[in-house]
Order: C-alpha cells, then structure tokens, then sequence
C-alpha cells in the first residue's frame, strides 16, 4: 500500500544518486579517451601520460575510507556535494594548464574526491530503502556506473572530433556542478526531513529498517581483527579480476585473439556492458523478491553471490575456448552478466553487513576493487606473454574468480559486522534487551 503512496525513494536513487555516479564514471574515462590527443599536443613521454592515468586510481582508493567514514557521520548530502563540486572543477580547470605536473595534480585531486560518490551513495541507499528493498535500489545506482562505459567512449570522441577535448572537460565539468547543485536542494539525509514526502513513505522506511544504534568508539579499528571484514574485501577483490577484463583488455582481446576488424570490435565490445546494465536491475529485483518471500537475508545474498560467481567464471573459461564468433560474445556477455548479479549482491550484503558502519564498509570494499582494477590487467598481460596464449590469461583470473564462491560461505551477510566489534551491554551494567522484555512479557502472561 505505501509503495505506490509518494515512491520519493525511487526518485531520490533514479533522479539523484545514480545521475551523480554516471557523471563521474565519464570524467573518469574523459582523459583516458582523450589521452593520445593530449600526450601529442603537450608532447609528453609515454611515462608521463601513464603516470596522469594511474594517479586518479591511487587517490581513489587512499580516499575510500576516510570518505566512507565521513558520508556515514556528516551525512552523504554534505559529502556529495563537496566532492562534487571539487572534482567538476578539477575537471574545468584541467585544461588550462599545458604541463605533467598541472595534469598530474589535476588527476590526483579528482581520483581523492571521486573516492566518496560510491560510499555516499551506498549511504544513501541505506538510509532511504528498507530492507527488502536495497538490492533494486542498489541496482539503480550500478545501472549509473555501468552505464558511463556505454556513453562515455562514443559521446567523448564525437566531442574531440567536433569541438576539441578542452569542451570534453568543460561539459563534462559544468553538467557535474549542475547535479551538485541539484543534490543539496533534492536530497536529505533522513527522509523524514524532505519536503516532499508523505507520512505513508516516512512510515513504510522506517518500519523497514532494522533498528541502529551509534557503534561504541573504536568500532571501526577493531572491525580490522575480524576476519570477515577482511574476507569481504578479498571476494569484491576476485570478482572484479573478471570484470577488469571487459573494462581493460577486451577490445585488445577481440582485435588480437579474435582477429576483428576495429569497426566489428567497437560493436561488439560493447555487447558485454549492455548485458550487464541490464542484470544488475534483473538481479535487485530476483535478490528483493526472495527477500520478501523468505525473510532471509541469507538466502537473498549468499546462493544468488556463488552463482554469480560461478557462472561468470564458467562462462569466461568457455568463451575463451570457443570457435564460433557468437557463440564467444554470447558466453562473455553471460559472464559480465552474472558479475553484475554478483556486484547487487555485494553492495545489498555491504549495508546488511555494516549496519551504521555501512559508508566504511563500502569504503573498504571498494579500495579491493581498486586494487584488483590495477593488479588484474597486469596479471593477464603477464600470463599472456609467458603463455603466448590469452586462453591460459582468461583461464587464471576465472579460476581465481571462482573462489569467490567458496568466500561466500564464510561470510554471513545476516549477522552485522557490528555485533561483533561491538560489546553487548551485561545485565550488571543496567541495560535491558528486548529479548528480556519479551520474556519477562511471556512469565507474566503464563502467571496471569
């Protein structure tokens, strides 16, 4: 009855934070795109140019956890809108400068401030949805990330044909100011403090919420002697071995391996990122459903993350070893597909797992990635020298991938992180569980 009352959380993640996080995935590739046109202009060394490029990752993952910490107790609508503003105006500023070192610091600051759109908006999912209702929210906001790779390649090089790079970064940047702006008017950090909802929606979130406290002091530290804190990190780190493929090597692969024209490729590699976009609403809708029909978290993460797991990595290793041109982009679109099941997942398990550590834990979560987006290139890249063969560098980072599913055991998404870095109060210190309440509730009924 209270979803179709106002619907203002489905306008929030749709309207505002998968908007923001779309945009950010196009400044991100806006100097990669542009790179060559760049290093030419300015005659930089190959070294200098890829030295610009990394520097954005290692900002971005130093930055993912002082930022997560940050949207969760200043709020995601303060952290967002900084941070928004000063990587679009990083983004303007970028070319009115001609050398490394303006290049270089321009990339380095806007890789620090993208660090808190993710945890910001992981934040904001969580405190807008209940729970059976996070994946498909989740979901809306990763059909923003991978959406910019769809967009970004085609609408950034028809604007360096036509207009030059420099209005790249203007566009880029001023569309990034626009829904900065756009965020601190549309957004607050508690639902029930928007303008625009009903009492209705207020009521259904809130009745869907399990119930937080503060985590003591100190929580945050401790988290790092609980090994399934460390095992989450390392399942999003095997997962995006798989999906750093499709985003570092597949136009590499398709050309090289596969004999494409570079006409035939650009169609084709760009099949994979549609199917992805597509699953990651499929699967916040199958996670929310079994959700609602079980009242497990268990079941609504863990069996959906191994398949996931497994089927991508399945799926690699037979598109690696297939003859028929088809037959190839079919697998690899099935196993991007089930990386995006497996991404719904982990973003849904983040807040489930977090509780009020939540903006940390997707902080933590995503500086794996970042590590696995720089070290799984290198690996393939590695594997196929010394192999001559991209079917044995397919083959690794797949098996590799593959245990993820075995991590998935372990983790538990249905207890929070938090309960165990948190001491529970003892009846001695004066505090009452509702477990006590209920039975003290249960002796006076059978008294009565």
């Amino acid at each position: 009855m209270f979803r179709s009352a106002n619907n203002l959380r489905w306008k929030i993640v749709t309207l505002l934070v998968a908007p923001i996080t779309f945009v950010m995935t196009l400044d991100r590739a806006a100097m990669t795109i542009a790179a060559p046109t760049i290093q030419a202009e300015f005659g930089l060394s190959i070294v200098e140019m890829s030295l610009i490029l990394t520097v954005y990752f290692w900002t971005y993952a130093l930055g993912q956890v002082p930022a997560g910490r940050m949207a969760e107790s200043k709020g995601s609508r303060k952290v967002l809108f900084s941070t928004s503003v000063l990587w679009s105006l990083m983004m303007i500023v970028t070319p009115l400068g001609s050398t490394f070192a303006w290049l270089f610091g321009c990339r380095a600051i806007l890789g620090g401030a993208q660090s808190a759109d993710w945890s910001s908006g992981i934040v904001a999912v969580k405190r807008w949805f209940p729970r059976n209702e996070r994946a498909s929210g989740s979901s809306i906001v990763l059909g923003g990330l991978y959406l910019g790779p769809i967009v970004a390649a085609p609408l950034t090089t028809w604007t360096i044909l036509n207009f030059g790079w420099h209005i790249v970064f203007y566009g880029f940047g001023a569309l990034g100011l626009l829904l900065g702006v756009v965020w601190w008017f549309g957004y607050r950090d508690n639902p029930r403090d928007h303008p625009l909802i009903t009492e209705q929606e207020v009521a259904y979130i809130a009745e869907g919420q399990p119930e937080e406290v503060a985590p003591p002091a100190g929580a945050f530290l401790r988290s790092f002697s609980k090994p399934r804190f460390w095992l989450f990190g390392i399942q999003y780190f095997l997962l995006v071995l798989i999906q750093s493929f499709y985003t570092t090597w597949l136009p590499t692969y398709l050309t090289n391996a596969r004999g494409l024209s570079l006409q035939a490729m650009g169609m084709y590699a760009s099949l994979p990122w549609v199917a992805v976009f597509i699953a990651v609403f499929v699967a916040g809708r199958v996670c929310d459903l079994i959700l609602k029909r079980t009242g497990s978290v268990y079941w609504a993460r863990t069996p959906v993350a191994m398949a996931g797991f497994i089927i991508s990595a399945a799926a690699l290793i037979g598109a690696s070893r297939a003859a028929e041109m088809p037959v190839v982009i079919a697998l690899l679109c099935v196993s991007f597909a089930a990386v995006g099941f497996v991404q719904v997942v982990v973003w849904s398990a983040a807040q489930d797992l977090g509780k009020t550590l939540t903006g940390v834990m997707s902080g933590w979560t995503n500086v794996w990635g970042a590590l696995s987006n720089v070290a799984g290139p290198v690996v393939v890249a590695f594997t196929v020298k010394v192999t001559g063969s991209w079917t044995s560098g397919l083959f690794l980072i797949a098996t590799a991938a593959a245990f993820g599913a075995i991590v998935w055991l372990f983790l538990h998404p249905e207890r929070p992180l938090e309960d165990e870095v948190a001491a529970p109060a003892s009846p001695k210190d004066g505090a009452i569980s509702h477990e006590s309440l209920a039975a003290a509730g249960q002796t006076v009924s059978r008294a009565s």
